[in-house]
């Protein structure tokens, strides 16, 4: 009989090389810290006018105090808002921070 030569990686290869890269490709896609969100001064205003007037959505302060913000302003701001956010909720330093970041909106929010 005679022997193939098949060019290419052998096939337990291939699944040893899988089994190697797919936790790197994993812990990349869910390291913390490793994202940031687009978010602008008015969608920053509108999130905490609904925090402040209990408007928001059960999750929306969430998903706000864990996704830092791509714009070093507005991300600075955010830092300050969880600082006087839940559980003893600052309203008045919320009411400051969204005065401040409505002065940022080109709408004039």
């Amino acid at each position: 009989m005679e022997e193939k030569n098949t060019p290419g990686l052998p096939v337990w290869l291939g699944v040893l090389l899988a089994a190697a890269v797919l936790p790197v490709v994993l812990l990349t896609r869910l390291w913390p810290g490793a994202r940031t969100v687009d978010r602008s001064p008015d969608e920053v205003a509108g999130i905490l006018r609904a925090f402040i007037d209990g408007t928001g959505g059960s999750w929306d302060w969430d998903d706000f105090e864990s996704a830092p913000i791509t714009d070093p302003r507005l991300d600075e701001l955010r830092r300050r808002a969880v600082q006087a956010g839940p559980p003893d909720s600052d309203v008045e330093a919320l009411a400051a921070l969204l005065s401040e970041v409505e002065a940022m909106c080109p709408t004039g929010a």
